[in-house]
């Protein structure tokens, strides 16, 4: 009895201490909850989260606003191209000229059902101020490339931020032919447990179906299939609900490359759940974070794998 009372306090003591060493991706509670901001801190969160909706609006402006008009009639650019089907709001948004890797047809989107022949954005966002990127989708310059009749000066200044700020290198992450360039996927699952399982993914990454039933996309499809889309939606979050994002939360790119690494062995369709479909833990709390959005953070989700 002694000893097993020996055991138990030191396991508690063990606990308490690792988790005061915890908090997400291992960073202390102290760290994590500050007593208090300096205005410079207050400062440079506000970019972050302006930088990270900016991200969204790349994504998919529509459904990061809630008092926006959704156009129904191609994108006046849209006539210049022959190559893409797509017509409507998708001719829209800014991924489908510029792409998830931001580079256009020299890209990803360089191939295949997306491809266009515009310019990518990434060499040319370096070159020029936050507010020449403004006057971009002001139909300044170039013409025919106006966004004030659809999103506010707001939504086109955080767009901009996102531009000058946000945009990364993802070669450094994948190859042309989407293949991680390195990543460690045992550390990446430490991180998606922390981080992506409980509220929404659960520990399969199968608790959101960005799909439906017959044709499923997980965490895992959009990892294999879609790495650039992958990386852009963990560092902005999805437009519309309350997924993390990790421009915010200061992730650095190990953590992202690491976990990319991890959720490419996730089940990518339903053959691949297998017995992890039968447990509540396999499956996350799919409502929390799929439906239950705070009013004003937009339209909700989904499809991803786009």
């Amino acid at each position: 009895m002694k000893k097993n009372t020996i055991i138990l306090l030191l396991l508690t003591v063990f606990s308490t201490a690792a988790w005061s060493q915890g908090g997400m991706m291992g960073r202390s509670t102290q760290q994590l909850y500050p007593q208090s901001y300096s205005q410079e801190e207050s400062d440079k969160l506000d970019e972050l989260i302006r930088i990270s909706r900016g991200g969204q609006l790349y994504d998919n402006w529509w459904k990061t606003t809630i008092d926006t008009e959704k156009p129904q009639k191609d994108h006046p650019l849209w006539k210049e191209q022959s190559t893409n089907n797509r017509i409507g709001y998708d001719t829209y948004r800014c991924k489908e000229c510029h792409g998830w890797d931001y580079r256009g047809k020299d890209g990803a989107y360089g191939k295949g059902s997306h491809y266009t022949g515009f310019k990518g954005i990434y060499e040319t966002a370096k070159k020029m101020s936050i507010k020449e990127l403004e006057n971009v989708n002001k139909n300044v310059t170039p013409k025919n490339h106006d966004f004030t009749k659809y999103i506010g000066n707001k939504e086109i200044t955080d767009l901009a931020l996102f531009m000058k700020k946000g945009l990364i290198d993802t070669s450094k992450f994948v190859n042309n032919e989407g293949l991680p360039i390195g990543g460690n996927p045992m550390r990446g699952s430490y991180i998606f447990n922390r981080n992506c399982t409980h509220m929404c993914h659960g520990s399969a990454g199968i608790g959101i179906n960005f799909g439906d039933a017959e044709k499923p996309e997980f965490v895992g499809t959009i990892a294999y299939k879609n790495p650039w889309e992958f990386i852009h939606k963990v560092r902005n979050g999805q437009p519309g609900t309350r997924m993390p994002s990790a421009i915010i939360n200061d992730w650095s790119e190990k953590d992202i490359l690491d976990l990319l690494s991890f959720a490419r062995t996730l089940p990518k369709d339903i053959s691949g759940i297998g017995w992890w479909g039968r447990f509540r833990g396999g499956m996350g709390r799919y409502g929390m974070m799929h439906g239950d959005y705070r009013p004003g953070s937009g339209r909700g989700f989904g499809p991803s794998l786009e």
